[in-house]
């Protein structure tokens, strides 16, 4: 019986300690847990990046109730309508860089005055009213009513740009409002600043309040628009620091030139007296002159009778 025992001990397989004694097992096993650690980072990375991007603010106010800009980042502007293709500028913006017939072209005639057109005005082919949308993601800071450009919309986005459009016939906003880019805020509309428009809608962007061409913005961020204003107008800061040193620089080689010229006399001068009585020193030298050459006739004059006397005198003395 031990012996069969023996027999059925060695016939009998034992697939686990089998298995666990070839080499690749435990490789194997190891590179099973490796991979299932790998995935398990990997997925608490990814889980932590979507809920950072969720936290994003959808108000314009924080928990603790203070502002915070709402233009994303990514965002760029846009034609503030809803079909950009039916939509064309009637009236560009006035630039100091444009020819004088582009500059013409962009002015406004209002009670008798020309002024600079500072944004565009758009406008349907056919003339018909059409929906004005936000250019981009921003808090509207401005409704009103203008009796010259009719209903205004201002909206407010991050590093001081602010996006403005007029003559709406109507308007889908109040002010407080956060609206997302591409809303519709409004219709187009006639005003009476710009009659000769007709239907249309002005659009304007502006940084710290100073107007910006709106077609500089197309296609780009808030930031990228901001910096390009601000290297704008260093430039334009270099060129007139310039402009004013070459100024200066030419006034001051001017400057020594004139103080070399000789100041002229005035009437009053004691060299225009001294002049003057020389003039009449030589006048009265003249006459002196002329005075004593008369004397000096009378004397010869007078010496003449006397002359006379003696020959007569000699005469008579002879006779005697």
């Amino acid at each position: 019986m031990k012996e069969e025992e023996k027999q059925n001990k060695k016939t009998v397989p034992m697939k686990g300690k089998n298995a666990m004694k070839k080499r690749w097992v435990y490789p194997a096993v190891y590179l099973s847990f490796a991979a299932v650690i790998l995935t398990s980072v990997l997925w608490y990375q990814n889980d932590a990046k979507n809920t950072e991007n969720n936290n994003t603010p959808e108000s314009a106010l924080e928990d603790d109730g203070t502002a915070v800009p709402v233009s994303l980042t990514k965002e760029v502007f846009q034609m503030p309508v809803a079909d950009p293709e039916a939509i064309e500028v009637v009236k560009d913006f006035f630039s100091s860089d444009a020819t004088a017939q582009e500059q013409e072209a962009a002015l406004v005639f209002y009670n008798n005055i020309y002024y600079q057109n500072r944004g565009i005005d758009l406008a349907t082919e056919d003339g018909k009213s059409f929906d004005v949308t936000a250019a981009l993601s921003g808090n509207v800071v401005k409704v009103a009513k203008d009796p010259a450009l009719g209903f205004v919309v201002e909206v407010e986005h991050d590093k001081g740009v602010v996006t403005h459009y007029s003559s709406l016939a109507s308007v889908s906003v109040k002010q407080g409002d956060q609206v997302k880019q591409g809303a519709v805020l409004g219709q187009a509309g006639e005003n009476a600043y710009d009659k000769d428009a007709k239907v249309h809608a002005h659009f304007e962007v502006r940084k710290d309040g100073e107007a910006v061409d709106p077609v500089m913005a197309w296609d780009q961020s808030v930031a990228q628009l901001a910096s390009a204003v601000e290297d704008s107008r260093k430039e334009m800061k270099k060129a007139e620091e310039q402009k004013a040193a070459e100024e200066q620089k030419k006034a001051e080689e001017q400057k020594p030139a004139e103080e070399k010229k000789p100041a002229a006399p005035k009437a009053d001068d004691k060299g225009g007296k001294d002049t003057k009585g020389t003039k009449d020193d030589g006048k009265d030298g003249k006459d002196a002159n002329r005075e004593q050459e008369s004397s000096s006739q009378s004397a010869e004059d007078t010496d003449a009778p006397a002359e006379s006397d003696e020959t007569s005198a000699d005469d008579s003395g002879a006779n005697e």
